[in-house]
């Protein structure tokens, strides 16, 4: 474990007290063995260069050193919280705290739990979208109607089991764009949910009609509009009205 910023300055502090006093202790030295006064004012101007000299390097040293630690200690706790915010949560925090200095392994220990909370929230949030999604298919796969859920640009999005059974030719990613159907019926309930999307509007009841058979689709459908208003897709049943089902 690393020492703290403020173990560092107050180590580098007393390092220079130390060479102040031993600075003192030098002259009370040359003081004391000096046999004239030529010669100790020779000696104590050489002492206090030297030490003058190297009382300078010193400060430049901690005039440096202590802000190049602080902001690394920073920059490092920057790069963490980066990786948070794209979404990486599997941080090797441990890893992390000996990398630090101490007086950052609290916020590293903050920023722990907060990974936890999140992490906790994800599973959850991802386990209650599942559990509605389930509902929701399983509701839609009860209707009697054809169901589809088409983006913006015919893309099936989501398609019910009715519609499997009607359609099995066409696969859960497919396109109703790329769909080629001869009878006039399911071309007609094609094309009017492509114009539909095409023109952004809802479908209020609008009856296809296959000639000779007596057979009619009856279409609802609802535009989906993002937070802007522009459509980015929509939601279609299509009931079939005087065709005789298989049992």
């Amino acid at each position: 474990m690393k020492r703290s910023i403020k173990h560092r300055y107050h180590l580098m502090i007393g390092i220079l007290f130390g060479i102040i006093l031993l600075q003192f202790v030098a002259v009370l030295f040359a003081i004391a063995q000096s046999e004239n006064l030529f010669t100790l004012a020779s000696d104590i101007q050489s002492i206090m260069i030297v030490f003058m000299f190297m009382i300078f390097i010193y400060i430049v040293v901690i005039y440096n050193y202590l802000p190049y630690r602080l902001n690394r200690a920073v920059k490092r706790v920057e790069d963490l919280i980066v990786e948070i915010s794209n979404g990486n949560y599997q941080i090797d925090i441990d890893s992390s705290l000996h990398e630090h200095d101490r007086d950052f392994q609290e916020l590293i220990y903050s920023m722990q739990k907060m990974l936890d909370i999140i992490i906790r929230f994800d599973s959850v949030k991802a386990d209650k979208i599942y559990e509605h999604h389930q509902r929701i298919s399983q509701l839609l796969n009860l209707l009697p109607q054809v169901v589809m859920i088409v983006n913006i640009n015919g893309d099936l999005v989501y398609i019910n089991d009715v519609f499997r059974r009607r359609y099995p030719n066409i696969s859960d990613v497919g396109n109703i764009n790329e769909v080629i159907i001869k009878d006039s019926l399911n071309q007609g309930i094609f094309t009017t949910i492509i114009e539909s999307l095409r023109y952004g509007n809802n479908i209020y009841d609008a009856k296809v009609k296959q000639e000779g058979l007596g057979i009619h689709a009856l279409i609802k459908g609802s535009i989906i509009r993002n937070r802007k208003g522009a459509a980015s897709g929509g939601v279609y049943t299509v009931e079939i009205i005087g065709e005789k089902r298989e049992d």
